[in-house]
């Protein structure tokens, strides 16, 4: 008897949380220059987006000189941030074999017994076959066939993945934008049919501080941080594949995810990272965090510098731009504790005034 057999769901869970922590790890990189650095972010092409790495460049420009500084600095951490994609292209790779039989990832039986008493075999005693086999095992016994892209991308990674285990050294500077590049190409090859956004707030659900996070801060709340930061440094093809849209295209308020994620007290705010887009020509948006679809209807915001002439027409957020996020009752509100505020103030002024005057 063979026990702890391997089943494929079990495998894609670990591929896919090694997965999301190379893509926490790269976003973290490039989103914490943008918050703490006090420097720009070189702006390059929208063919690369802002976070290439240029080498070649001389110009002596300050901030393309402190990017290339940070980025050398950080070459320790995108190595390993490298090798955890290896990881976990290799197992998902076994998973999607596993699916048709975990048997065909074994590479021999010549192994004794984990209890000769029972004639009981262990699997994960077991050698299991090459990661340069694995892309060969599975286009030959899997339904679909791996993208010779994604192929040629396994075996580069692979081979500099040996490099970095064996020797210790890997002297190819390595760039966070190819890194994002490398794992939107992973993520439809090995997990089809799945949504990359339900699985980024899943996964950030197993984070070891989940269950501590404060009640005004979760893991939607996070996912919108790392949406702010990170969209407008995206190359056009990048973007596109994050959010489903061009970058042209207009995005709406999904007023059910930034209530769910607690946004309004503080930056990001509700208009910094609009994730809804419209449906068509209809009266429609989708969210590309949620998935849900939410009604709008015809109509003029209150506030005089939003162009907006859309409106929800959800019960949860009846009558707010879909654009801005106010509400006419929330406006005629704001307007009032503006107008309260200001006669304080000419009060207070002229409190100051008359003893300025006594004195």
């Amino acid at each position: 008897m063979i026990e702890n057999v391997p089943t494929a769901d079990e495998l894609r869970t670990v591929s896919l949380r090694l997965y999301f922590k190379a893509w926490s790890e790269v976003t973290a990189i490039v989103t914490e220059w943008e918050r703490f650095s006090g420097l720009a972010t070189p702006d390059w092409s929208p063919e690369r987006g802002h976070f290439y790495l240029d080498t070649a460049d001389s110009s002596g420009n300050e901030a393309i000189s402190e990017w290339r500084d940070y980025i050398e600095a950080a070459q320790s951490d995108l190595q390993g941030i490298y090798t955890l994609i290896q990881q976990s292209q290799e197992i998902g790779l076994k998973a999607r074999i596993c699916d048709v039989s975990p048997y065909l990832l074994l590479k021999r039986t010549d192994i004794k017994p984990a209890n000769s008493a029972t004639n009981t075999w262990d699997f994960t005693d077991f050698p299991t076959i090459d990661a340069s086999e694995l892309v060969r095992v599975h286009n030959t016994f899997c339904s679909t066939v791996l993208s010779k892209e994604f192929q040629a991308m396994f075996d580069e990674i692979r081979r500099n993945r040996n490099k970095m285990h064996h020797l210790g050294i890997y002297r190819r500077a390595l760039d966070p934008q190819v890194i994002i590049d490398i794992l939107q190409m992973h993520y439809p090859e090995l997990y089809p049919g799945r949504r990359w956004m339900e699985d980024r707030l899943h996964f950030a659900t197993l984070h070891r501080w989940a269950n501590y996070a404060d009640s005004d801060y979760n893991e939607r709340s996070d996912l919108f941080h790392e949406l702010w930061q990170l969209l407008p440094g995206l190359s056009e093809g990048q973007y596109r594949w994050l959010m489903g849209h061009g970058r042209e295209e207009p995005r709406f308020i999904c007023f059910s995810c930034s209530s769910d994620a607690r946004l309004g007290g503080h930056q990001p705010y509700e208009t910094d990272a609009p994730t809804a887009f419209q449906v068509g020509d209809t009266l429609e948006v989708r969210c590309v965090i949620c998935d849900g679809v939410y009604p709008m209807k015809a109509g003029t915001c209150p506030n005089d510098e939003c162009e907006s002439e859309l409106l929800s027409a959800d019960e949860e957020s009846e009558g707010k731009c879909m654009e801005c996020g106010w509400s006419h009752e929330e406006w005629e509100e704001q307007m009032v504790r503006q107008k309260a505020y200001r006669s304080t103030s000419l009060d207070l002024l002229g409190l100051v005034g008359k003893k300025g005057d006594e004195a």
